[in-house]
This record gives C-alpha cells, structure tokens and sequence, in this order.
C-alpha cells in the first residue's frame, strides 16, 4: 500500500489529523458515503468543540497520486469511548450532508414528468444547489402525488419505480471521488462505465509485486492476493420462486372486464396474479406508479436482485486513484490450468472500503472492493 499526503481532518474548522490514527470511509451503490475516524485525544478536544445536540461538520482533504480530495461530512455522534490517565480515545461516526436534510424535510406537492424531471425537482426542493449528476436518461414518467411524507421516503419511491429505455433499474448514490456529488444512474449506464484510466478496462489483479516483476510504483496499483467469492447463486431456488427470473403476470383490472397477461421477456412458467388500480384516480395523467409501472417495477428489482447474484470481495487492494462505485473492472485472480477459474472477468463496483491508517508518522490507503455481477 501507499501513504497519502497533505491529510487534514477539520472538525469545525479546527485541524485534529494529528489525533486520527485510522480511519474508514464507505461508499455504495446503495446510498450516500458514510465513515468513521478513530481519536487518540490528549487534548480533552471531545469536551471542548464537540456539540451534543447539533450538527457538527467535519471536512476530510488528502492527495494521492497527484490526486486531490475533499469531502465534506457531519459527526453523526461518538461511540466506543476509553478514557485513560493520558487521556481519551474514541470513534467518531462520519454520515453525508445530506442525510440530515432528506430526513427532515417534509414533501407535500404533486410534480409530473419523467423520473429525471420529477427527482431533479425533489432534489432542489430538498437539498438546495448541491450537485446531482443525471447519469442516465428515464424511460418512466407521469404523476406523482406526494402526501407529505419524509424527503427520503419520497425519492426513494421515485428511484425504486425509475428504469431507463433499456428497462434496466435505477441508482441514486454517492461516490468519494466525486467530493460531495450524487449520481443519478441505470444499472445498463454503470455496466457501460469502465474504469480505464489508460484507455483500457482496468485489471484487478493477484500479483506477487518484487522487484523482478514490476517496472515501477504504478505496476503495483490495483493488486491484491485476497479474492474471495462470498456468493455464487445462493438460494438459486427461492430465487426462482420470487420471480428473479422472469415470472408471467396476469394483472386482474378490478374497473374493467378485461383481463391482460404481460409476458416477461425471461418469462418462466411461475405464475404470479396482480390486482391494479383505478385508472380514476389521477383524472386524466398518468400515475408514475400506474399498474404499468408496477410491473416494471417488479420486473427492474429483480433484475437488482440478479446483479447481485454473484459477490466478489477483494480486500487489502493497493488503492487504485479516482476509481468509484458505479464502475466496471476485469478480475483476473491468477491461478494455473488446474486453478483457473470461471468467475475471472468483468464486474461491477457495488462498493468500496477505503481504509487509512496511520504507520510511523504517515497515513496509509488501502481499499476493500465489493464486485457484483449476474
């Protein structure tokens, strides 16, 4: 692994890095960033500068490989504090800006157009300017009548009933290496998103690095020797049952006498009846969850389910600049001809654990990956 440089942990505007001794920052397709920092505090700074019951921020800045970063975060609390003669250690929670706001703003309005449209307007009335990346143009649209519930309950609504022209779900989440951003994007978008930084799909690779293999520090980014599949098809029968694979609805309309089977493109011979609603309900436009919609709905999540059929762990990676979650890599996990392995090959980045711990004076970086793939 590598150290970075010009590390600084800002609590308020008052510099701690000399108090941090590790400290973990978490990233997924499955929301915002979140982390944790370790104190060592000989200085009573908890007592101090640490407010009980409001938010305290918290700005984290480094450089890797030339690489700048900054992110901004809050202190969702501490935990696991000791308290010794020469003074106090404890883990303070990192959790994103936006958590806060999305939790305690309150939606009650009507917005109608596509899912682009309808969360980029939940969005402004939520979290104000910050940045959100439409990554992916929305195939869904129409009505959403909002009963005044909480912000994240109200996105997450959109984002669940979302799918792009490819009928591929959608993901809203955050990346470290875009500083704060959030992305906005299909699971068709991200399978097409490879990191390459050099032209090419980058290669995580099992590599024994020595001195007679590499031809320099950038041979060694990207290597590891822990590849461990956690979950190759597991429960593959409960998964048929719950429709992973296609099931063919027929959906009853209780207004109309006409029944209408929809036939999955992987349809199976599992059967599964649906009850609709009024088409009354929303006059003359069309609900964005309309009984079309749900079953699209129920199509894209288990289309979700099945990209996560497979799940690769790389851990102790020697951290690769800029990489994110929402990426594609090639696996190559070394082996021989009696070793090699089928499950070699492209995945995507579900999420990654950057690990910085402090050794004689300098902040080490590593990453664990989490690598998905039908």
């Amino acid at each position: 692994m590598f150290s970075i440089s010009n590390f600084k942990v800002e609590i308020d505007t008052i510099d701690i890095s000399s108090m941090v001794t590790s400290m973990n920052l978490y990233e997924s397709v499955h929301g915002n960033v979140k982390g944790t920092i370790h104190v060592e505090d000989k200085l009573n700074f908890f007592d101090m500068f640490f407010r009980g019951i409001a938010m305290t921020e918290v700005k984290i800045s480094y450089i890797y490989f030339d690489k700048y970063l900054e992110i901004d975060l809050y202190a969702d609390g501490v935990t696991d504090q000791v308290i010794t003669k020469m003074g106090k250690s404890y883990n303070v929670t990192l959790s994103s800006l936006l958590n806060l706001s999305a939790e305690v703003v309150r939606i009650c309005n009507s917005y109608s157009g596509s899912s682009n449209e309808i969360l980029s307007s939940l969005w402004k009335e939520t979290h104000g300017e910050k940045t959100l990346f439409l990554d992916t143009e929305c195939a869904s649209g129409g009505k959403y009548v909002v009963p005044n519930i909480s912000s994240s309950d109200c996105m997450r609504n959109v984002v669940n009933a979302a799918y792009d022209v490819h009928k591929t779900g959608m993901f809203l989440y955050q990346r470290l290496v875009d500083q704060g951003a959030t992305r906005f994007g299909s699971i068709h978008t991200m399978g097409s998103t490879p990191y390459a930084p050099a032209g090419k799909p980058f290669v995580v690779r099992n590599e024994e690095i020595t001195l007679d293999t590499t031809l320099g520090i950038h041979e060694t980014l990207g290597t590891a020797n822990s590849f461990t599949l956690k979950d190759y098809n597991k429960d593959f029968i409960t998964k048929l049952a719950g429709g992973m694979w296609g099931q063919k609805i027929t959906e009853i309309a209780l207004d109309e006498t006409t029944n209408t089977v929809r036939n999955k493109k992987e349809a199976t011979d599992i059967e599964i009846t649906k009850f609709s609603l009024s088409k009354n309900l929303y006059d003359t436009e069309v609900s964005l969850f309309s009984p079309e919609s749900l079953v699209h709905e129920e199509i894209i999540m288990n289309m979700k389910y099945r990209l996560f059929n497979t799940n690769m762990h790389v851990d102790g990676l020697v951290a690769i600049p800029s990489i994110g979650c929402g990426m594609t890599v090639d696996i190559s996990q070394g082996g021989n001809s009696v070793s090699s392995t089928k499950t070699d090959g492209t995945y995507l980045v579900a999420n990654i654990n950057h690990m910085y711990t402090m050794d004689d004076g300098l902040m080490n970086y590593s990453q664990n990956l989490g690598l998905v793939r039908e």
